[in-house]
């Protein structure tokens, strides 16, 4: 027999932080349409932390794994966004730092882990700028440390406040300030004349 709960439809308007909920009540169907819903900006940053895809998905279904193991534990989500990469994050260190034993989770590892290039499709960027401009502002970006990378990143792609993004880099909202001033500066001098970088 199916528990009630898991009979229970969905509805197709709920908010993550309700489907959060309801996977918390051991609900399977909120479960599987958290996974939709976030597998894709997950799979997205997962890419640029661990540049092996079968090691991002790999990652993905153990969080997800975890979650209904650890359903009855899991506390509210002030953001779920957040606290899937977060914890995303989180599992594929462990795996890249139990491959490489030696190196030490320190800055220069964490400029490492994060040092893929963004792709044009992967910055948000103006339509009506021109392309010596986007190639421009690539170069520009990519040439900025590991944090300052990853810090914009989950800005500008995934849209999280300075606190989400603190908790997903596990650093205080001070270092995320921090490195994204520091970001914008590098951008600013590299890019004068660019006055949409605000």
């Amino acid at each position: 027999m199916i528990p009630h709960n898991e009979r229970k439809e969905l509805d197709k308007g709920q908010s993550s932080e309700e489907l959060w909920e309801s996977l918390c009540e051991g609900n399977r169907k909120a479960l599987n349409q958290l996974f939709r819903l976030f597998y894709e900006p997950l799979y997205d940053y997962g890419i640029k932390l661990v540049s092996d895809p079968e090691v991002v998905k790999d990652g993905i279904q153990k969080l997800f794994l975890r979650l209904w193991k650890r359903r009855e534990a899991l506390s509210q989500a002030q953001s779920v966004k957040a606290y899937l990469l977060f914890s995303l994050r989180r599992i594929l260190l462990r795996i890249k730092k139990s491959h490489k034993t030696r190196i030490k989770r320190n800055k220069h590892y964490l400029d490492k882990t994060f040092s893929r290039s963004f792709s044009t499709e992967e910055i948000v960027i103006e339509k009506e700028l021109e392309r010596e401009k986007k190639e421009k502002l690539l170069e520009a970006i990519n040439a900025l440390n590991g944090r300052q990378k990853e810090a914009l990143f989950l800005r500008y792609y995934h849209g999280l406040s300075n606190g989400e993004i603190a908790h997903v880099m596990d650093i205080n909202r001070q270092s995320v300030r921090n490195h994204l001033s520091r970001a914008l500066k590098s951008l600013r001098t590299l890019l004068y004349g660019m006055p949409w970088i605000d």
